[in-house]
Order: structure tokens, then C-alpha cells, then sequence
């Protein structure tokens, strides 16, 4: 999907973020990766798209804050 949107996998799952109301705060020390995090507004994900990655969910935490 990211290839296809000519996009890296962290901008998808952003823009999948954004698409779908959630409030995400991605965090980079590195200034390519923080300028890479603010270059998902020029695409958008199809509905496919959207639940594909939604139907990823398994209801499982993999950070504990």
C-alpha cells in the first residue's frame, strides 16, 4: 500500500490516522523523519484502503502508557 502511494509505511499509517478522526503524535529525533511525518497531506487513502488497515486491529496494546 505504502509503495503503491509512493509513501513510506509510518505516512500511511499516519494518514490512516488522520482519514479515520484519531489524534496521532508521532515523535522522531531525527529531522528527515520529522519532516516525513508532515508530508501526508498530499494523498489520501481510498475506503479500501482505510478498512484494510482497519481489519488489522486485534484489540491488543503494544505500548503501555
Amino acid at each position: 500500500m505504502a509503495e503503491a502511494q509512493g509513501k513510506t509505511s509510518a505516512q500511511v499509517i499516519l494518514r490512516w490516522h488522520l482519514q479515520a478522526g484519531n489524534i496521532a503524535i508521532p515523535g522522531s529525533s531525527k529531522e528527515a523523519h520529522i519532516q516525513e511525518n508532515f508530508d501526508i497531506f498530499d494523498f489520501e487513502l481510498s475506503e479500501e484502503e482505510m478498512q484494510r488497515i482497519t481489519d488489522l486491529n486485534r484489540d491488543q496494546r503494544f505500548a503501555g502508557y
